[in-house]
């Protein structure tokens, strides 16, 4: 709600919007609380830690609620050829789309499988191999700037290198300079281990909030 009456801040869309929207929607179609929560949407999200989001999403009224709603699903999903002095970033929260864009693009633009996509999957090409991106997508990539970095967040990146020695994650650059994984873990069930990551983009510079 903080970040919808801010007109300076964009909304990437990630998998825990889904499964609020999900959720929601699932709502409707049920007579009761106990049917709601006998539900595969609802299993799914409080398996993935919603129950706090969803007891303070309930609390609001019915027009807030479909105004949370709307606005995720007219939020972006990826952010390409986005250029910061001499740089040339690509933003998405998990990973890229199987096909060129040059303009931004909303979740309601997409197809459901490309929604699933951009926001589920771990597909770092030039992470794993060359060999693996020329095969793959190298028709893909030469359409993009060559410097261009990929910027998501999904994956912990205590998954791509080791904690430092505080115990906690700091933000991975890797796949031979195309790739940055900002999320550092802060949504961990360990607060000792918690981090927020965030990265100015016009010098790449790192600023870190414990959890």
């Amino acid at each position: 709600m903080y970040i919808m009456d801010k007109p300076n801040i964009v909304y990437l869309v990630g998998n825990h919007d889904l499964f609020l929207t999900d959720a929601y929607k699932r709502s409707l179609l049920v007579s009761d609380s106990e049917s709601f929560y006998a539900t595969r949407e609802w299993m799914i999200w409080y398996y993935n830690g919603g129950l706090t989001t969803w007891s303070e999403f309930v609390k609001l009224d019915r027009t807030e609620r479909r105004r949370i709603v709307s606005y995720i699903a007219n939020a972006y999903v990826v952010i390409p050829n986005l250029k910061v002095g001499d740089r040339n970033f690509y933003l998405c929260h998990a990973t890229h789309l199987d096909r060129y864009v040059d303009t931004p693009l909303k979740y309601n633009e997409l197809s459901p499988k490309e929604r699933e996509h951009v926001v589920w999957d771990r597909v770092y090409p030039r992470w794993y191999s060359k060999e693996f991106a020329d095969r793959d997508y190298s028709e893909l990539y030469i359409k993009y700037p060559k410097n261009t970095k990929m910027i998501f967040g999904h994956t912990p990146t205590a998954l791509f290198t080791d904690p430092a020695p505080d115990g906690r994650c700091r933000i991975w650059h890797g796949g031979h300079g195309h790739l940055i994984d900002i999320d550092c873990g802060c949504a961990v069930r360990e607060s000792r281990y918690a981090m927020l990551g965030c990265l100015r983009l016009d010098d790449l510079k790192e600023f870190y909030v414990h959890g």
